[in-house]
């Protein structure tokens, strides 16, 4: 290698070797600090736990039975997992309101107020809405939104 080959590949190996640390100016690995490149967001914000969705009690279904003699009506909560809460199923319509009550049940993920139903003779023919109302000493009370059944 001539004098200037030589000088140059020194400076090429100094450059290379300028980024690099030895000894105790090495980082150590098993510092809790880290850096993230400029622009990007870490997933782990650092401990903060992310609050999970209120409850909120939910109508999953109202409607006449196949059989006709029977309205029927299912519900649950969702966001509380608990045993013992009072559902009370509500038909409001043309008549009187009806209303039917059931314990709620923690099942794998919300807690279950099951199906209700109401002989067809006790609400009149027409438009009837049903709401679920959810009370517990966790939750308080929680008002489902209603969903439409018609009644023949």
């Amino acid at each position: 290698m001539s004098g200037g080959a030589a000088a140059a590949a020194v400076v090429l190996v100094a450059l290379g070797l300028a980024g690099c640390t030895f000894g105790d100016d090495a980082p150590d690995p098993t510092s809790s600090s880290s850096t993230v490149a400029p622009g990007v967001e870490p997933t782990d914000k650092g401990g903060t736990t992310p609050k999970p969705d209120p409850a909120d009690a939910v109508m999953s279904y109202a409607g006449v039975d196949v059989d006709g003699t029977q309205v029927s009506a299912a519900g649950y909560v969702q966001g509380l997992l608990e045993n013992g809460g009072a559902c009370t199923f509500t038909f409001t319509g043309l008549g009187d309101p009806v209303s039917v009550a059931s314990e709620g049940i923690a099942d794998s993920s919300t807690t279950s107020c099951g199906t209700v139903s109401v002989p067809i003779a006790q609400l009149p023919s027409g438009t009837w809405t049903v709401t679920l109302s959810y009370t517990s000493a966790a939750a308080g009370t929680l008002t489902s939104s209603a969903l439409t059944v018609e009644v023949p």
